[in-house]
């Protein structure tokens, strides 16, 4: 066996053991629904209180497990919730099929649905847990309980922004994490700007790393600490873009609006920002899937629009696993353009930089396949295939010829944004 075999076989096992691990989960997650029931049958007992009992049950599994109450009482929350409301949820845990994580991320987001939409809503969830870590299926499923509520997201967000609101968490060695819970549209164009103060700030003499450019950025305008920091500000115009059925801008239908990164937003706001956007660009789309339609270019540097319909497309970077925004990413050639690859919506993908290094520079390897799906094969001859997500979620079903909207302020470079 050679050493890049052995390699693959300790990562084979590793998986083994994780899937052995998920399985045991499960068990605990019986066991602790099983002790529930017990505790609500002794509470119907004579003089037997449900507010005393689930105390003495949550105080139980707290001391037994050497886990906090507070723990304890969401880890029976959630035993609960997968054993008598999610049950495909549950059995996918029981087969290895899932880890722990994924199925959290399902619970969290089923949750708020009425019960009589669980059995939907996991159908289109749980099988994606397959290609997806724990963090790309809590967004996939975030995305579809917006869809599936039966509340309207306009009526939701307008309580929800209420709740607005920013507070101090205090953290070791002399550091606070500050926490801000705002509307999505106002959190991801502050996160744009720092975004882009950050990048403006690298130089060849500059120590610091990315993430400490993006906080000292922060601090320095909140505390009007630098005042170059606050003239570079001035100067920056964050990006957003939304998707707007063309129908729902017009008042003719009630598809959602698609804030990019995020999800759907309350039809409100895309109004407003579409309405005031010095810039609208229309990308036409295929009226069943909803893949975007390619532009292809005969020359290497990407144009424009061209990379727009690829950072739309994707949204994140197409490497199994990662999460990197794709506006954030290099567009890269997966045929490389020294070999004959083509300038086009199908031979091009959003990689992050430190992706991009590894497919160039190390005996990682990728192809392409229809529907712009990536087959990526690991030094050791592990495959992944990653593919761009379902955008025939961003509608209600087929209707006629589809045009999205997207607003962006300010135009995205022909350059990478390195």
């Amino acid at each position: 066996m050679s050493l890049l075999q052995a390699l693959g076989a300790d990562v084979d096992s590793a998986a083994v053991i994780q899937r052995r691990q998920a399985m045991l989960e499960a068990d605990t997650v019986a066991f602790l629904a099983a002790a529930a029931r017990k505790a609500d049958r002794l509470a119907r007992l004579p003089g037997g209180s449900l507010e005393h009992t689930r105390r003495s049950l949550v105080a139980e599994v707290a001391t037994t497990l050497l886990i906090p109450e507070v723990t304890a009482a969401q880890r029976i929350d959630e035993a609960e919730m997968l054993s008598d409301f999610l049950p495909a949820t549950f059995a996918a845990l029981a087969h290895g099929e899932i880890s722990y994580r994924h199925a959290q991320a399902v619970i969290r987001q089923a949750g708020s649905l009425p019960e009589s939409a669980h059995a939907e809503f996991e159908a289109a969830v749980v099988p994606k847990a397959a290609t997806q870590t724990a963090a790309q299926l809590a967004i996939h499923a975030r995305k579809l309980r917006e869809r599936m509520h039966p509340e309207s997201i306009d009526d939701r967000h307008r309580a929800a922004r209420d709740e607005r609101a920013v507070w101090l968490e205090k953290e070791r060695d002399g550091m606070a994490t500050l926490v801000c819970h705002l509307p999505a549209v106002a959190a991801f164009a502050i996160d744009d700007t720092l975004d882009q103060l950050a990048r403006s700030l690298r130089a060849p003499d500059e120590a610091r790393t990315y993430s400490q450019l993006r906080a000292d950025a922060l601090a320095d305008l909140l505390l009007h600490r630098d005042g170059g920091t606050a003239t570079r500000a001035r100067g920056i115009a964050a990006n957003i873009a939304v998707t707007v059925p063309v129908l729902t801008l017009l008042g003719r239908a009630g598809g959602p609006a698609e804030l990019r990164g995020y999800g759907p937003i309350d039809l409100d706001t895309a109004r407003r920002l579409t309405a005031a956007a010095p810039t609208v660009t229309r990308i036409l789309t295929d009226p069943i899937t909803g893949v975007r339609l390619s532009v292809g270019r005969d020359r290497y540097k990407v144009p424009a629009d061209l990379r727009a319909a690829v950072i739309l497309d994707d949204e994140n970077c197409r490497f199994p696993g990662c999460a990197r925004r794709a506006d954030r990413c290099d567009l890269d050639h997966t045929t490389d353009w020294a070999h004959g690859g083509e300038t086009g919506l199908d031979n091009l993908a959003a990689l992050c930089r430190r992706h991009h290094t590894l497919k160039h520079q190390t005996d990682w390897t990728v192809s392409a396949a229809a529907g712009r799906a990536l087959h990526w094969t690991s030094p050791s001859g592990a495959r992944h295939a990653t593919r761009p997500p379902d955008h025939a979620l961003d509608s209600d079903g087929p209707r006629p010829r589809l045009e999205r909207l997207l607003r962006s302020i300010g135009p995205l470079p022909d350059e990478a944004p390195f």
